[in-house]
């Protein structure tokens, strides 16, 4: 499938719930409004919905939330998933997911055939993790990555940069992952949702943050490429590779290959528009064609770039990232 301006769109990013067990302060806000339970997605829509892709031709998902291990029938969905992949439907599922929870699941996710989880890691330090996450424990995060590396499962570590808060950790995040075998990407802060902190005060451009690394580790341009938004450096003295994700500094519009489906079963094309359409009233018709065919013209019509803004008198958009999936 590709859009009208000839981008071959074939990866979904699947948010199966706005819901989320930590509360970062650049996410949403502490007393946060969840879609009603009655509002989301069934196991039977959620996977309707998959089939829905792969007849289009996609070939990558990404399960996203809020955080996915939160949602009961999450294991469920993903061995149903997990046999797309197995039979060769689909080339990959990912998971992205804030590892809060992956010491209960860290085999379960192997098992149903997952073989690439994000996992959103912002600090080192557990007093500071504690304070980003409004009272996540940084150890038990730790442990649960430990675990599901054990499992044969690639993982890559995702941070947000934040202006004075975790920008004196940049190496010491960096030579932890190469240590560990894990890459690393370093993503602005987006004006996705009010959350009481200014985005302008936040924000630090993933060029000056290649510009700290660069000093210590002299990066170098990597052909390496996932299906995501990274674009990748390397270190001869690294033992990973470092990804930088910039949506303000340096628009990645032109190489985008993705749309979103929400929780509650909105399809958006882009996560910094608004154009939307709503998936749910059509997934209980018998004539699956109909749906088909408007969710073919929604990827069509796919915006030609998003217009992020970090300027505090432009309003950010209204929703949040836990409701579009990141």
């Amino acid at each position: 499938m590709y859009d009208s301006f000839n981008r071959k769109i074939d990866y979904l990013r699947f948010s199966v719930t706005d819901r989320c067990d930590l509360r970062c302060k650049y996410c949403m806000p502490v007393n946060n409004k969840f879609t009603k339970k009655e509002d989301l997605l069934s196991l039977i829509n959620m996977k309707n919905i998959i089939n829905i892709f792969l007849k289009i031709g996609f070939k990558k998902i990404k399960i996203t939330g809020g955080e996915p291990l939160v949602r009961k029938d999450i294991i469920e969905f993903l061995k149903f998933i997990g046999n797309k992949v197995r039979n060769g439907e689909l080339d990959e599922v990912s998971l992205s997911t804030n590892g809060n929870l992956l010491k209960k699941f860290h085999r379960n996710i192997a098992d149903c055939s997952v073989k690439r989880v994000n996992v959103s890691l912002d600090s080192l330090i557990p007093q500071k993790y504690e304070f980003i996450t409004n009272g996540g424990n940084l150890k038990n995060v730790v442990e649960g990555i430990s675990l599901l590396k054990k499992n044969d499962v690639k993982i890559k570590i995702n941070t947000v940069l934040l202006k004075n808060f975790n920008i004196d950790e940049l190496i010491n995040l960096i030579v932890w992952c190469s240590n560990n075998n894990f890459d690393i990407s370093f993503i602005e802060t987006m004006p996705i949702g009010e959350t009481g902190i200014s985005r302008n005060l936040q924000y630090f451009s993933s060029q000056k943050a290649r510009e700290i690394i660069s000093k210590e580790f002299f990066l170098k341009k990597s052909n390496y490429n996932t299906p995501g938004p990274s674009r990748y450096f390397y270190s001869d003295k690294l033992n990973c590779k470092i990804g930088f994700i910039s949506p303000i500094s340096e628009n990645f519009c032109s190489s985008c290959n993705r749309v979103r489906v929400t929780s509650d079963g909105v399809l958006f094309t882009c996560l910094g528009q608004n154009d939307s359409f709503d998936m749910k009233k059509y997934l209980d018709s018998s004539n699956n064609q109909v749906l088909l065919s408007k969710v073919k013209k929604m990827i069509f019509n796919k915006p030609e770039k998003h217009f992020f803004e970090i300027n505090d008198s432009k309003t950010p958009l209204k929703r949040f990232m836990n409701h579009t999936g990141g």
